[in-house]
């Protein structure tokens, strides 16, 4: 684009979209233009707080702004492919929070709009941008692992860390039960699963995946409410083309000891583990080594990544093909 800096929008204030605000204020290729959320009173607060020019309750309204290039798509799943592909037709690209969708239909659909307006279209998986897992990814780009054949990954919650059916804010309560509903996009397959399997198969390159099995669990999710439809606990194995596999666990909440979140690769050359930092296991002269690199490069949130991206006319990571090739994972893991 030829501009120093691109005008973007935050369509949806929910919890995720203060993270998309700090992002674009960080960021000096960004301007943040506009907001939208149906909520009246919580928008004007936000307009009044975060200092933007212009608010919408209707986001359609929102993408026939002048001067708007770009919008953050910072609403429930479920909500995603609508004003995802809306934004696209209207000329804006776009940045999806995660998971891309609920349905790989949905998923589809969204790249083919991408395709078919030639608007950037990228998927906020945040996780992916820490400087431990940038180091690592390039570390096994420069043959240090080898190859690799297993891995795992997962993110483990103890009980009491389940999303509420009500948060906070200073406007007063909102509803965040979708979490809790499959029909919505709720579920930890889609909530946790998705930034660990868009995280480990970023870091293998994103081989083509053969088959899934999985089973999904609903413990505790039902007790709390009769709305609460969606599963609490999920694993799953992913076989690749290539002779990979990978193991996938995530829980909202269950008899565990603490939060656990990880990744962890075996190659033939090498090994790496990503849990409270990362270490590189390794052999020299019949001795196992142990290394634990540091100092790394602050991580940046998706949306510095997307701006800088834009503006200097570079490919967008996360791309559309990625999210829908982890959608088909997330929705084969449940289907399973």
């Amino acid at each position: 684009m030829a501009t120093d800096k691109i005008r973007v929008g935050i369509i949806g204030m929910g919890g995720i979209a203060g993270a998309h605000v700090e992002g674009y204020r960080r960021s000096p290729h960004a301007e943040l233009f506009a907001i939208g959320d149906v909520d009246a009173k919580w928008l004007e607060f936000c307009r009044q707080s975060s200092n933007v020019p212009h608010a919408f309750a209707d986001y359609r309204k929102m993408l026939e702004l002048d001067g708007l290039d770009a919008v953050s798509i910072c609403l429930p799943t479920h909500l995603h492919g609508e004003a995802s592909i809306a934004a696209m037709n209207a000329g804006k690209h776009v940045l999806c929070e995660k998971p891309m969708a609920t349905t790989v239909a949905e998923a589809g659909a969204m790249a083919e709009a991408a395709r078919r307006t030639g608007r950037r279209l990228m998927i906020s998986f945040n996780q992916r941008f820490d400087g431990g897992t940038q180091f690592l990814r390039r570390y096994i780009e420069a043959g240090n692992l080898g190859d690799i054949y297993f891995a795992r990954t997962g993110w483990r919650r103890p009980l009491g860390m389940f999303p509420q059916a009500l948060e906070s804010r200073p406007t007063g309560a909102y509803d965040r039960n979708w979490f809790n509903e499959k029909a919505r996009g709720g579920g930890v397959t889609l909530d946790l699963g998705c930034h660990m399997i868009d995280k480990t198969m970023y870091l293998l390159g994103f081989p083509e995946v053969e088959r899934v099995v999985g089973k999904a669990y609903s413990i505790f999710e039902p007790t709390m409410s009769k709305k609460n439809t969606a599963e609490d606990l999920a694993a799953g194995m992913i076989f690749f083309k290539n002779g990979l596999s990978l193991q996938v666990e995530v829980s909202f909440g269950s008899f565990v000891e603490r939060e656990v979140v990880f990744v962890e690769l075996y190659g033939d050359k090498g090994g790496a583990s990503l849990r409270d930092g990362l270490k590189l296991f390794s052999e020299c002269d019949g001795s196992y080594i142990t290394a634990v690199p540091r100092n790394f490069p602050p991580g940046r949130h998706p949306a510095e990544v997307f701006a800088e991206c834009l503006v200097k006319g570079e490919p967008t990571p996360c791309t559309p093909e990625e999210g829908v090739a982890v959608t088909k994972v997330l929705c084969a893991i449940r289907e399973s």
